[in-house]
C-alpha cells in the first residue's frame, strides 16, 4: 500500500514560528535585564546559618582567616572556617558562581555577637579577590536597590540586617539573623574594626566608570559584570549604570578595550547577538554618527565604539530615553572637554 505524505498545516507552522520568536524575545529580555537584577545575586545575600556544623580548617584561607581570629569588642560564637575555590560551594551552595567568576582567591568566615541589646548573631565573611576591580565586581553585583549608602568606606552599604563593603582586593559581608534597633550601629562598629585590620586600600586611579556622564546618573547603580555581560556569552568586564532622564529611564554600558579595533569588533559581535535575539536595525538620529540603533517592539538598544571604548544603551523604557542617554554618552566620550578616549584611543 502506498504511503500518503502528511500535509503541512500552514496555521500550525505559523504558530510554531511564533513560539520560537517569543522564546528568542524572552532570551533577549533576560539578557538585557541581567545587569540590573540577578536573582542568584540576591540569594547570595542570605547565607544559611548552620550551628553545630563542623568548621573547615582555617588554614585553607589563612590570609583572610587572620582578620577574624580576634575582633576586639565582639565575642566569637563559632570556630573559624576557611574556603578556597574548590570548597567555596560547600559553604554557599549554589551561590558561589558570582565569586568564582570574579577572581575569587579565598574566604574566611566566623560568627560573632554583635554587641547590641538583642545580642544578635552576625556572620562575618571576608573574601580575598585577585584585584580591587574584582572586589568591586562582587560588591556592585550584589548591591540591592534602595540600600543605604555608608560613608565608612568608598564602597559600602547596609540593609536592615546586614552591611557590605569593599576595600582594596577584599570584599566583606556582615549578615545578622535578624534586625534590631541597635543593630546598625553595632554592624558599623564591627565594620570599622575590620577595616582597621585589613590592608589599607591604595588610592584608586582613574576608573573606567568615570567615563559615564553625570547627568541623570542614579547614585549607587554603577556595576561591573566580569563575565557574560548583558546576557552575551564571552562578553567580559562591562560596566553598567542606571539613569533617570526627563524622557524616561535607561541604562548605559561601557568597557575599555585594548585597541579601537577590539572595541569595534565587540560592538559588531553584540549587534549580531541582538539581531539573533530578534532585534532589527532602526533609524539612527543625526548626531550619533556611526552608532547603531536596534529595536524589538518597545525595546530599544544603542551600540557604539568610541576609540577603545565599547559603549551603548540597553534596558530603556522606550525610544526617547534610549536616544537621549545615547547622546549624553556619545558627548561624554567624544565631545569637547570629554574625559573619554582621544584620537589614539587613549583613556585615563
Amino acid at each position: 500500500m502506498a504511503r500518503t505524505r502528511a500535509r503541512s498545516n500552514p496555521a500550525r507552522t505559523r504558530a510554531g514560528l511564533a513560539i520560537l520568536a517569543a522564546l528568542a524575545l524572552f532570551a533577549a529580555w533576560v539578557g538585557v535585564r541581567q545587569a540590573r537584577f540577578n536573582p542568584a545575586v540576591v540569594a547570595a545575600l542570605e547565607h544559611p546559618f548552620k550551628p553545630g556544623q563542623s568548621a573547615r580548617n582555617a588554614q585553607t584561607a589563612a590570609a583572610t582567616a587572620r582578620y577574624l581570629e580576634d575582633l576586639p569588642g565582639f565575642a566569637a560564637l563559632s570556630p573559624l572556617e576557611g574556603y578556597d575555590a574548590q570548597t567555596l560551594s560547600d559553604r554557599i551552595d549554589g551561590k558561589a558562581e558570582l565569586y568564582l567568576a570574579s577572581g575569587f582567591s579565598e574566604m574566611a568566615c566566623r560568627a560573632f555577637e554583635a554587641g547590641d541589646s538583642a545580642r544578635s548573631r552576625v556572620e562575618a565573611f571576608v573574601y580575598a579577590m585577585e584585584s580591587p576591580k574584582d572586589a568591586f565586581a562582587v560588591f556592585s553585583g550584589q548591591r540591592r536597590p534602595g540600600a543605604d549608602a555608608l560613608s565608612l568606606a568608598e564602597n559600602a552599604y547596609a540593609t536592615p540586617n546586614a552591611l557590605f563593603f569593599a576595600s582594596g582586593n577584599h570584599y566583606v559581608e556582615l549578615v545578622a539573623e535578624s534586625d534590631s534597633p541597635e543593630l546598625r550601629p553595632a554592624l558599623e562598629a564591627m565594620a570599622q574594626t575590620l577595616l582597621a585590620a585589613l590592608p589599607a586600600a591604595e588610592p584608586a586611579g582613574a576608573s573606567e566608570a568615570a567615563l559615564f556622564p553625570d547627568e541623570g546618573l542614579r547614585a549607587g547603580t554603577v556595576r561591573l559584570a566580569v563575565s557574560d555581560a548583558l546576557g552575551m556569552e564571552g562578553l567580559q568586564n562591562v560596566y553598567t549604570a542606571e539613569y533617570a532622564l526627563p524622557s524616561g529611564e535607561a541604562s548605559a554600558f561601557l568597557a575599555v578595550r585594548a585597541t579601537p579595533e577590539e572595541a569595534r569588533a565587540q560592538a559588531q559581535a553584540y549587534l549580531a547577538f541582538l539581531q539573533a535575539a530578534g532585534f532589527a536595525p532602526a533609524a539612527t538620529p543625526p548626531g550619533l554618527g556611526d552608532a547603531r540603533v536596534m529595536a524589538f517592539d518597545s525595546m530599544v538598544q544603542v551600540v557604539m565604539a568610541r576609540g577603545r571604548v565599547l559603549a551603548g544603551v540597553h534596558d530603556a523604557t522606550g525610544s526617547a530615553p534610549a536616544l537621549e542617554l545615547a547622546a549624553l554618552l556619545d558627548r561624554a566620550l567624544t565631545g569637547p572637554g570629554s574625559h573619554g578616549p582621544g584620537p589614539e584611543g587613549k583613556t585615563p
